[in-house]
């Protein structure tokens, strides 16, 4: 039926594989994801009776990978439509169960017969290389369906990995001299330890994917040995542990003399730089986002969460959600919310028609943010949108930032959001204005004038002063006098750029003594 279906003729059977699965590509990502596990399912047990199979699956690794990329980016695209994104993990999830079922099968079959001829040696390590891409891939997409799942079993992937190393002069050695295909088999290896330490429930949606896209692009900088030390500080501590826990000391395993240990320092300097790169350019670099279809402010939240993963922290949350019902007005534009914070400060409470005000209803709540629901017009719904929040007998505007997206059923989505004030301040920025030639004559002084929210140092924000603006208008170093502020004049050094969102940016602030300035009577 397949071969009818792509018109082909004649060949040996490895080049049809190869035709089918290119064919594929062309269509759908759902549809090819299905034709290839129904080619795989029919198809395949003829090549495991010849003891082809690892031939095979390294033939067709490639343009099965390019399937399944081809997924990736769809689901990237949904933008968390939680009805597109299930009914791509239906079709993605038995696809990567078949190529993995037939990796271990070839592995488990072929091996102790391929393994009696060194010139079999590297289509051993790479087949093992390629299953352990495939196993950090299916982990990405079961976890995205079930928050719960647990990572690979690390017992299953330890001496598949040791016995493929020790065919070409033991482990010690090619993790000291990786190159060939047991140099591609540990970089395989390190990109499923980093997926394995990067996914937790703390992530949702598209932050998987961008996790898993961090994970692949700096996996190479990981640090593999067989030793435990301060370098290698994460392993497996016992049989059936994950692969990445922080261990203190030797175990069980490594006083065997078996056991492999990694270190993450190289990758953590690597995404720190990528961080200030971002922050500094105010875009995703290309080597993560080819495309760009991924947000400044979304790939930042998640490196964040990365951050302290990859260093060994468990962050918890500091203040308990409770479930609560009602509905609370959500202002979701910036400018909007602006103006909306300088009336209440006014107590000039205008009736006026802001199309960027809803209205949510509240799911949970703490001491440092809340869930809402939106029901209608979600467009808005963003990781990183700065967010007003004012409930029906509530004088004043709060404001938070959304820091976790859910898609839901019938077209609602979940956002949770971080409070940053409960008494934000619209507030007028002067900076002194470089001298023109007509001042210069008429011996007058210039001010230019920005305009953005302040935030007073609170609990919430670890008491740390913070200007937010629309655009990154303000510079490290300078300082702004605020002649409108609720306590009377007073000026702000600006430490550094803190956070990039999706509609503002977010500047760490010190106070000064006002007569530091010396700002124009408002």
């Amino acid at each position: 039926m397949l071969m009818k279906l792509f018109g082909l003729r004649g060949g040996g059977r490895l080049e049809k594989a190869v035709t089918i699965i290119e064919a594929a590509k062309e269509q759908s990502p759902v549809i090819a994801m299905q034709t290839v596990s129904d080619w795989m399912t029919h198809e395949l047990p003829g090549f495991a009776a010849k003891g082809a199979l690892l031939e095979l699956l390294r033939r067709i690794d490639t343009p099965l990978r390019e399937v399944l990329e081809l997924a990736f980016e769809a689901m990237l695209d949904t933008n968390n439509n939680q009805a597109k994104t299930a009914l791509l993990l239906q079709a993605a999830i038995p696809m990567c169960d078949a190529v993995l079922e037939a990796y271990q099968k070839g592995l488990s079959e072929e091996v102790p017969t391929l393994s009696k001829k060194p010139a079999n040696i590297p289509l051993i390590q790479a087949t093992t290389g390629f299953s352990l891409w495939w196993q950090a891939r299916n982990y990405v997409l079961r976890i995205m369906r079930r928050s719960d799942t647990k990572p690979p079993a690390w017992e299953e992937i330890q001496p598949k990995v040791e016995a493929a190393l020790n065919l070409s002069g033991g482990v010690a050695a090619k993790i000291a001299r990786p190159d060939g295909e047991a140099g591609r088999l540990q970089k395989q290896l390190a990109y499923l330890v980093l997926v394995n330490r990067s996914l937790t429930q703390d992530l949702h949606g598209r932050q998987f994917l961008i996790a898993e896209r961090l994970a692949n692009a700096l996996a190479g900088f990981i640090g593999i040995s067989t030793e435990h030390s301060d370098r290698t500080p994460f392993g497996a501590d016992s049989a059936g542990s994950p692969m990445t826990l922080l261990t203190q000391a030797p175990t069980t395993i490594v006083r065997g003399g078996k056991g492999l240990f990694f270190g993450l320092e190289k990758s953590l300097s690597e995404l720190i730089a990528l961080e200030q790169l971002m922050l500094s350019q105010h875009k995703v670099p290309a080597k993560v986002d080819a495309r760009e279809i991924l947000g400044v402010s979304e790939t930042l939240t998640v490196i964040k969460h990365l951050k302290n993963r990859w260093t060994g922290r468990d962050i918890k949350r500091k203040y308990q959600r409770r479930p609560v019902t009602g509905e609370i007005k959500v202002a979701y534009e910036y400018q909007a919310l602006r103006r909306l914070i300088a009336q209440t400060m006014t107590g000039v409470d205008t009736k006026t028609v802001e199309d960027s005000i809803t209205i949510c209803a509240l799911e949970d709540a703490s001491a440092s943010g809340c869930g809402i629901v939106a029901s209608h017009q979600v467009s808005w719904v963003k990781v990183g949108r700065l967010v007003g929040l004012r409930g029906q007998d509530e004088p004043f505007w709060r404001i938070g930032v959304i820091r976790r997206v859910i898609g839901r059923g019938h077209g609602k989505v979940f956002a949770g959001v971080q409070f940053l004030s409960f008494a934000p301040e619209s507030v007028r920025l002067v900076e002194k204005a470089k001298i023109s030639q007509w001042e210069m004559v008429a011996n007058l002084q210039a001010w230019d004038n920005k305009y953005a929210l302040f935030v007073r140092g609170s609990p919430l924000t670890q008491n740390q002063h913070l200007l937010l603006t629309a655009q990154p208008e303000l510079k490290a170093g300078s300082t702004y006098a605020i002649p409108n502020a609720s306590d009377g004049g007073l000026a702000l050094r600006v430490i550094a750029q803190q956070e990039i969102g999706a509609d503002f940016v977010q500047y760490q602030c010190e106070q000064l003594l006002a007569a530091e300035m010396e700002p124009p009577k408002a």
